[in-house]
């Protein structure tokens, strides 16, 4: 957009002060006459979707046709992989949603069993790299990457719905970790999202979900029951605090825990120096808001073991919001010796060796419930 003061305007010779107005209307009107043409064009070209050249590659047993897109998304630029089935024309889409952390197009966890799935299930299917990972472009914004995130999933919905080989009635989202808060802010930006798979998301606000993760450190770590409970506790205390006392309070608890130091490096901030967290960043989001008024198909996994988020809050969590909601079409499923991925586990435990695969029940149940929902 144009800077107005980029614009000089110098009236000089024996023009009247009548004229110089009629003059510079005219001109103001030329210039705001521009400036919308090109902001109606900007909005026009909006997300620029750029498909490559398609390529045949397997999947498992499944071969599939790859084209490379590139679209613009709130000034990320995101490059992935759309897969095609490589029979019929028209194909429901399965959009791919990356936990936290670096991730490519190809996955942090193993995407390629998930995409031979849904290949053979008839499903389209497109994931990208993360910003900041891989190919794609821009920096995430660190207290509302959760809804920038949120936005580049519905950007992506929209390059889907605008692709004549895509049935835009059916198309679904999968997404792990923190998908599960991303996911939901996405169903509340657009009305185009046919199904969703939530594999172990969380069922509270994520500082909650955080405070169980660091009380099962502790736990993992051979800390007492006591302690346990008093992080969880505290450390929702002391993000969550609206006044000086009670972050004083809650941190003294959590400084006295050595591991809690250790994992996350907490210290006391002095009075001058506090200030609550603003309720309006992304930390305080609960998904439940959003899931208790979503009427779609919903799938939704934990694993017995998880330590990353709460299998038990989680699945009770899912179940009263989707009743809440009147849901006539969910599952709501926790895998037994299974952790945070869903791959097989013992402990659950952070430093527990995680396998590159997942535990069969998974992938059957994920095998079912998409071919009886998409026969």
């Amino acid at each position: 957009m144009s800077n107005k003061s980029k614009y000089h305007f110098n009236f000089v010779g024996s023009l009247s002060r009548g004229m110089c107005l009629i003059k510079l209307k005219a001109i103001l009107l030329v210039l705001i006459t521009i400036v919308f043409l090109t902001c109606e064009k900007d909005s026009d070209t909006g997300l620029n979707p750029v498909y490559g050249p398609a390529v045949t590659k397997q999947f498992g047993d499944v071969s599939a046709t790859v084209q490379e897109l590139n679209f613009q998304s709130n000034g990320f630029s995101i490059v992935g992989d759309f897969r095609s089935p490589v029979s019929g024309e028209v194909h429901p889409v399965i959009i791919m949603v990356h936990g936290s952390g670096g991730a490519t197009r190809h996955g942090a966890v193993p995407f390629e069993p998930l995409i031979e799935i849904f290949l053979k299930n008839g499903f389209a299917v497109l994931s990208w790299d993360k910003p900041g990972s891989g190919e794609s472009k821009g920096e995430f914004e660190k207290e509302f990457r959760l809804t920038e995130r949120a936005n580049i999933i519905t950007d992506a919905v929209k390059v889907m719905t605008d692709n004549t080989s895509v049935d835009n009635s059916s198309i679904g989202l999968w997404g792990i970790s923190a998908a599960g808060w991303v996911m939901p802010l996405a169903l509340d930006k657009t009305s185009d999202i046919a199904f969703m798979i939530v594999v172990s998301g969380g069922g509270e606000d994520s500082i909650e979900q955080y405070a169980y993760l660091v009380a099962q450190v502790v736990a993992c770590s051979g800390g007492s029951v006591e302690q346990v409970n008093a992080t969880e506790l505290n450390w929702s205390k002391m993000a969550k605090a609206t006044n000086y006392n009670d972050y004083r309070e809650a941190v003294e608890v959590l400084v006295d825990i050595p591991v809690v130091v250790d994992f996350t490096g907490i210290s006391m901030t002095e009075e001058n120096q506090w200030s609550p967290w603003p309720r309006d960043i992304d930390a305080f989001f609960d998904p439940m808001e959003v899931i208790q008024r979503t009427t779609i198909p919903v799938l939704v996994f934990f694993g017995e073991l998880d330590k990353n988020i709460d299998p038990v809050q989680g699945a009770q969590a899912y179940q009263t919001a989707l009743e809440q909601a009147g849901n006539q079409n969910y599952s709501i499923l926790v895998l037994l010796d299974a952790g945070h991925v869903l791959a097989p586990a013992t402990t659950g435990c952070l430093d527990e060796h995680v396998p590159a695969e997942y535990v069969p029940e998974y992938l059957d149940i994920l095998d079912n419930w998409l071919s009886n929902q998409y026969p």
